[in-house]
């Protein structure tokens, strides 16, 4: 939707422009407007906006004057040095006659809350009618934004406790997903050279038994005899790939799984695992599990 609504103002020198485009007065004080947001002053937001103003936040649903300005001056909660890395202004005139004051701009800011540095590229357009702006637009990828909404909203939060590795998360690469479950794969085809060469060479096993393994000899040690001497049946229920603040990124598994081994004998369990993928493969193991109920 926010691409049909700028369609038309990509290029100020559209199909419908009479070719005057020009940087004039109101090109000039949508520049100062746009430089005072960056200090966190709005009077001109207040004195060039009629109260009425149409105001679209890259999309469709239409936003009011006060929203917008109380949504700028959040960003200066949310964000510290706002600043503008580049910024470009021109007044273009069409043929109905509606005059609009075009803005390409580079954002510059570092988040309060994730410590992340970012830049965002911007394109504003404001409608002029009898020296006032009616409609204002916006377009820019938000994702910077919902990401310090998201860590100011977690930290707002009092749980009484203070995690002692990360409580900062978001959704990550669902890739990491497909490297999780494609040595669960490889388990169930007994291929051992499939699951190794998945495995970081500084792997760190926490087992469920409370043994610990560390390194790709001991894993090799370890695993590859009983792989080759035992039969897997895994059932996934349910993965998760995150990632934390300082790029920490992991995948949560839920497994129901059943080995058999050469004698026979089935031993069933319930899994929670999390592995941490660094470098594309699978570095750090923790895994806990309980017996399937009998």
């Amino acid at each position: 939707i926010a691409v049909l609504l700028f369609g038309g103002f990509v290029s100020a020198q559209g199909p419908k422009s009479t070719g005057k485009i020009t940087y004039d007065d109101k090109a000039e004080l949508i520049k100062k407007m746009q430089m005072d947001y960056a200090a966190n002053e709005f009077g001109l937001f207040e004195s060039l906006m009629v109260d009425s103003v149409a105001v679209y936040l890259g999309s469709a649903e239409k936003a009011t004057k006060e929203e917008l300005i109380n949504g700028f001056k959040l960003h200066h909660q949310l964000y510290k040095d706002i600043n503008w890395g580049w910024i470009s202004t021109e007044t273009a005139l069409y043929d109905d006659g509606s005059q609009w004051t075009m803005v390409w701009a580079l954002w510059k800011a570092e988040g309060n809350f994730t410590g992340t540095k970012s830049e965002v590229s911007g394109h504003f357009a404001y409608q002029w009618k009898d020296g006032k702006i009616v409609t204002a637009m916006y377009y820019f990828d938000p994702t910077s934004l919902m990401a310090e909404v998201s860590a100011m909203n977690t930290q707002a939060v009092d749980y009484g406790y203070k995690a002692t590795y990360s409580s900062n998360w978001k959704i990550g690469n669902p890739e990491n997903v497909k490297i999780v479950l494609d040595i669960q794969k490889a388990a169930e085809r007994n291929d051992f050279d499939a699951v190794k060469a998945l495995i970081h060479p500084e792997i760190y096993v926490s087992a469920g038994d409370g043994s610990e393994i560390k390194g790709i000899e001991d894993f090799t040690a370890m695993f590859e005899p009983y792989l080759k001497n035992t039969l897997f049946s895994i059932k996934p229920a349910v993965w998760i790939s995150v990632v934390n603040e300082t790029g920490d990124e992991w995948v949560l598994l839920w497994t129901e799984e059943e080995t058999t081994a050469k004698d026979g004998t089935k031993t069933g369990i319930e899994a929670q695992e999390s592995f941490r993928i660094i470098d594309g493969k699978i570095g750090v193991v923790n895994q806990f599990q309980k017996s399937l109920p009998k």
